[in-house]
């Protein structure tokens, strides 16, 4: 008999991260608020792979997601999974950048508040649009 101790959400996140997205991420977070270790993995996550429930990355990500419509007051919609990460993605990417010196676009999105990016306006937009892995 395999006697394996099945992880948790908590566990396969850890905790310190768990416990910023769960406490601290809220309406006012911006991008240039979230840790340098979260930023880390939603760039990291390979979004054309579907199966994410083993993936670290990918958690954390869905997390972040999950947080962020629920302050929204807003349903996620499973389908549309792969474009919130795709986006989440990006915004890490450009963070990333951003941190590193790189100068960024001077848009009024880019200092909106994180849960917004996703849910609203630049998260609409993204979910409307066709990729190839959601060609819904």
């Amino acid at each position: 008999m395999n006697q394996t101790k099945s992880h948790g959400i908590v566990d396969i996140i850890g905790q310190d991260l768990f416990k910023w997205l769960s406490n601290e991420f809220n309406e006012e977070t911006r991008l240039k608020d979230v840790p340098e270790a979260i930023l880390d993995r939603v760039r990291s996550v390979d979004i054309t792979i579907r199966d994410y429930a083993g993936n670290r990355n990918a958690i954390t990500s869905i997390a972040l997601i999950t947080f962020a419509y629920k302050m929204a007051d807003k349903v996620q919609n499973p389908k549309y999974g792969s474009n919130d990460m795709l986006l989440l993605k990006v915004l890490a990417k450009n963070e990333r950048l951003r941190r590193e010196g790189n100068p960024v676009s001077p848009h009024r999105l880019w200092d909106a508040p994180l849960y917004e990016l996703i849910t609203r306006e630049v998260g609409e937009k993204i979910r409307a649009t066709k990729f190839m892995t959601n060609p819904f």
